[in-house]
């Protein structure tokens, strides 16, 4: 998964966008500038969906011109998002790769633009979506077999728009050295009527100095309201149990077939197998492709609750037990979230500091589950699993653990 640009019809387009809703009215240019220069996000350019008449919510997209992206380039995912509304995913063909893009209610999804180099994780990321329901209409190429699924090509979709454009967050050189200048000559022209004739007129007419000038004091900046995203997910120990116990729905075996891969959110269990043999049985309540080659079923799960109240650890403390406990994996340091949005009344300068927490991302392998991960896991505060993964498919060859952990800011 990565960002860059691609090409379609006469556009070169920016993918691979992070988005965000923003309820800050006609602020949404001052709000992603605030994001884009949080400590972990340093973005360099954003582009904007306007909410338009119909009330609809702004957003914007943070992008690194790491990959080639200019300002004045357009956005692909907000050009597409703009031109088909509702909800839906596709993931199109392009010379550079496959772009994945996800819109829910006529909102892209945080990490619903999405830019891979290999098919086969753009299709596994697209039918992961779709197994978490919702969607109006699936776009994906014909040879993938998807059910359902529209192969209309992206030309059509997007019909050459190109009005959702990058901007710099930053001012240029240029522009910088403009608005210098004119302060200079601004200054120089107040100066010139003090000393040339407003002083001495008021003495004159007055007999007295004119008043001191007044000064300026702006409001205080309101308290920012952190969002604890950690306390809106469920306990990361819930999410092992619940995928651990509900494997025992996926059969281990099925004849004539062989599972590819197995996949678990917390909140449902996919699986892909591919035909071994010729006249077979598919798995039970499994959709084929139109080849009948390829199968796959998503298992719902439970229902789990939000953790609520839950305070964190320090960097210290997450720190010594990954050593302690010799974890089977890999820390690294994850973006900060994106800042809180300023109060609906609030008009002044809104840049809040760094919220009191940060999050590193981790990435482990288990031999099964729930194997190690009850102990790591087990009365850890702020950890989040996004997603478990058996590496073959077969569920007892190792699986592939990824999420983030919270924890109280350095």
């Amino acid at each position: 998964m990565s960002s860059g640009v691609v090409t379609v019809g006469r556009h070169t387009y920016a993918v691979g966008l992070y988005w965000e809703n923003s309820p800050g009215g006609g602020r949404v240019s001052q709000i992603a500038k605030d994001a884009a220069k949080q400590p972990g996000q340093q973005a360099d350019f954003f582009a904007i969906r306007p909410g338009g008449k119909s009330g609809g919510v702004p957003q914007f997209g943070l992008c690194s011109g790491d990959g080639g992206q200019t300002a004045g380039m357009p956005a692909l995912a907000g050009c597409l998002a703009s031109q088909l509304p509702g909800s839906w995913a596709g993931a199109f063909r392009l010379n550079e790769g496959v772009v994945v893009i996800i819109v829910r209610d006529d909102l892209i999804v945080p990490d619903g633009d999405l830019f891979f180099f290999e098919e086969a994780d753009a299709r596994d990321r697209l039918i992961q979506e779709m197994g978490f329901g919702g969607l109006q209409t699936v776009y994906a190429p014909e040879a993938w077999s998807i059910p359902g699924a529209d192969s209309i090509p992206i030309t059509l979709l997007l019909n050459d728009r190109a009005d959702i454009k990058l901007q710099g967050v930053s001012l240029s050189q240029k522009a910088k050295l403009g608005i210098f200048a004119g302060s200079l000559v601004a200054v120089a022209v107040i100066a010139a009527l003090i000393v040339g004739g407003g002083e001495v007129t008021n003495i004159a007419t007055t007999g007295q100095l004119p008043p001191p000038p007044k000064v300026f004091v702006p409001k205080p900046m309101p308290e920012p309201v952190y969002i604890r995203y950690w306390e809106e997910k469920p306990l990361a120990i819930d999410v092992i149990r619940n995928c651990s116990e509900g494997l025992v729905k996926v059969p281990t075996a099925v004849q004539g077939w062989k599972m590819n891969k197995v996949s678990c959110s917390g909140v449902g269990i996919s699986v892909t197998w591919t035909r071994t043999k010729g006249s077979t049985e598919p798995p039970d309540g499994a959709v084929v492709d139109i080849t009948g080659k390829n199968a796959s079923k998503v298992y719902r799960l439970g229902s789990l609750k939000n953790r609520g109240r839950e305070e964190l650890l320090s960097f210290n403390e997450i720190t010594n037990r990954f050593l302690r406990e010799n974890w089977p994996g890999t820390l690294t340091k994850a973006p900060d979230d994106p800042p809180p949005p300023p109060p609906p009344d609030w008009d002044g300068e809104w840049n809040p500091p760094p919220a009191p927490w940060q999050k590193r991302a981790f990435n482990m392998t288990v031999s099964y589950l729930p194997g190690d991960l009850t102990r790591i896991f087990e009365n850890l505060p702020g950890a989040i699993i996004n997603n478990m993964t058996a590496g073959s498919g077969t569920m007892s060859a190792g699986w592939k653990v990824e999420g983030v952990i919270y924890e109280e800011r350095k």
